[in-house]
């Protein structure tokens, strides 16, 4: 890996895990009324869903890419960030946030996390990325 010497080091696990609680509650909050008042109808109703889901990755791509700079509001709390294997920003074209999403709801992102020798997620490694720690007030590695 080119240039991954000088990044810092990753960010612990129970950081990983708090930014996405802290990120789930915020997407979690203004959603649930209209998805769960989807589910509860006599036909389920499909596209409040559907849109749930897309908005969840439209997130999570927007806040990791040039535009959030690599932080959703929870991992700013958490004073960690998404950088790819470089130290540069993500782009919006990385799929980082759909592996996330299939991975997290299967279980298999925490388990890959906790499984690898180096603590990079599968996730992390589809998309040629690292969850670093914050070492600086401005953000930058």
């Amino acid at each position: 890996m080119a240039g991954s010497a000088t990044l810092p080091p990753l960010a612990p696990l129970d950081a990983r895990l708090s930014a996405y609680f802290i990120d789930g509650l915020i997407l979690f909050a203004p959603t649930y009324p209209v998805v769960l008042s989807s589910l509860t109808q006599r036909d389920i109703v499909w596209w409040p869903f559907i849109l749930w889901v897309a908005g969840i990755n439209a997130y999570f791509t927007i806040f990791w890419s040039r535009f959030g700079r690599g932080e959703t509001p929870g991992t700013r709390i958490r004073r960690i960030r998404v950088v790819r294997e470089d130290g540069r920003d993500l782009s919006l074209s990385q799929v980082r946030s759909l592996v996330l999403f299939f991975g997290l709801g299967l279980g298999i992102v925490p388990l890959s996390v906790l499984l690898d020798r180096d603590g990079i997620g599968l996730h992390d490694r589809r998309a040629a990325t690292r969850v670093i720690r914050v070492t600086s007030r401005s953000g930058q590695p």
